[in-house]
């Protein structure tokens, strides 16, 4: 085995098994079904070897979520640097990036992340740059003539949030599949928002 400082490859490997069998776990049941008996149980692996490499659910949870925001990040910088992209085609990869995620996800698992103190706060934080990300990002799209100038951006990001949080505590995902309530709800807001020109891209895409 190869050794990076005082961990082996190994280690490394293995924390990657359990963060991804958790997490999958996680959005499956939801996070309070899922005990770390059952993390332990499906990875064939012993608790005690699971707990020397997570103190506990709330660590592997929060981790979790963390490398969840960083392959996101990650597939969408590839797909931007790839080749050039307008700001149409980023959206519209992103839009699709969220489909593919919620299709599998129980609306239980989004519900739940709320309880635990130190993934709030690590929303938040993630929150706050992804909001000045967007505006930026908004921007150059209505400097190329793909999103209209008369909006104020700030106030269309805080009525998104505003409508999600009435889609989960209303529990509208008991009546309509989460995939469904994005793909309607993104569906109006970008064609609100879309120049003509930005529209002809969108039905391009989308």
């Amino acid at each position: 085995m190869h050794k990076n400082g005082n961990i082996t490859s190994y280690r490394y490997e293995l924390r990657e098994r359990i963060l991804r069998k958790a997490m999958f776990l996680f959005k499956q049941r939801g996070v309070k079904n899922v005990k770390m008996d059952d993390i332990s149980q499906a990875l064939g692996i012993s608790k005690r070897t699971l707990y020397e490499t997570y103190d506990n659910k709330e660590q592997l949870l929060l981790e979790g979520v963390k490398m969840d925001n960083e392959q996101r990040r990650q597939e969408l910088d590839d797909f931007i640097n790839e080749k050039p992209r307008n700001e149409i085609e980023i959206m519209v990869k992103f839009v699709r990036m969220q489909m593919a995620e919620l299709k599998d996800i129980n609306p239980l698992f989004f519900r739940e992340l709320s309880r635990y103190k130190p993934i709030v706060a690590y929303l938040d934080q993630c929150k706050e740059a992804q909001t000045s990300h967007t505006i930026n990002f908004i921007r150059k799209g209505v400097e190329h003539g793909y999103f209209k100038s008369s909006l104020n951006y700030e106030i269309v990001l805080e009525m998104g949030e505003a409508v999600m949080n009435h889609v989960m505590e209303n529990k509208i995902y008991e009546r309509f599949p989460m995939r469904e309530i994005f793909y309607n709800y993104v569906s109006v807001l970008m064609r609100g928002y879309c120049t003509d020109k930005g529209i002809v891209e969108l039905q391009k895409l989308f």
